[in-house]
């Protein structure tokens, strides 16, 4: 039994409920609503993400390789399929709606064949892909339309994570209020503020659970 662990918070921001810059994740990782929802998203970028990670340890490359914003589009569209009219204009602005409608149509991806388990002709073991409920999850985290996408505890309730999950140990944040979030100071000024948090930061519960076990 090992341990995963995916870390990367470069571009890690407080979730508001203004618009956002479209500068976040890189590209092939970039969850699709960040083009075409007049930069307005919100946590569910991030099981896109997920869902691109797992995709790509299954085949052992990027999932969505593109080269620009258009490019990029199109290679969500040949896995996932092009969303329906209704579901355009619902999570997209009216423009990129309607350049998306004038886009080749393409039918979605058959995500068995191109995810599912792949077989050893002479033992007929699995030597590649994930299990249909493997599939299903990936499915699920792929959604274009983010409100159709699982939430964290979602996912990792999902049958195909049920070996895994260990509740106890996968405690959710509350979401953090950066009253600073927008503010100008000065540099002296946020010298003082940062200082004052190290002072007054106390770790949460579970860390100290957690150290105690160890020892």
């Amino acid at each position: 039994m090992f341990e995963i662990h995916i870390l990367d918070f470069g571009l890690a921001r407080v979730a508001s409920t203004g618009a956002h810059t479209d500068y976040v994740s890189t590209r092939w990782w970039r969850a699709p609503e960040i083009y075409v929802n007049e930069k307005k998203y919100n946590e569910k970028v991030d099981i896109w993400s997920v869902g691109c990670i797992m995709a790509e340890l299954i085949l052992l490359k990027p999932l969505f390789p593109g080269k620009d914003t258009i490019d990029q589009l199109n290679k969500i569209f040949d896995i996932i399929g092009t969303p329906d009219s209704k579901t355009l204009q619902e999570i997209c602005t009216p423009e990129a709606s309607a350049y998306i409608s004038r886009m080749e149509y393409k039918p979605k991806a058959n995500f068995n064949e191109l995810f599912g388990f792949k077989y050893d002709p002479l033992t007929e073991t699995p030597i590649s892909g994930v299990s249909s409920e493997g599939v299903d999850l990936l499915d699920r985290l792929l959604s274009f339309d983010p409100r159709q996408r699982p939430t964290a505890e979602e996912a990792l309730n999902h049958p195909f994570l049920k070996l895994y999950h260990e509740p106890m140990e996968e405690p959710t944040i509350e979401t953090m209020i950066d009253e600073h979030l927008d503010t100008e100071y000065t540099k002296e000024q946020w010298k003082s503020i940062v200082w004052q948090m190290v002072e007054e930061f106390l770790p949460p519960s579970w860390v100290t659970q957690d150290l105690m076990d160890d020892s």
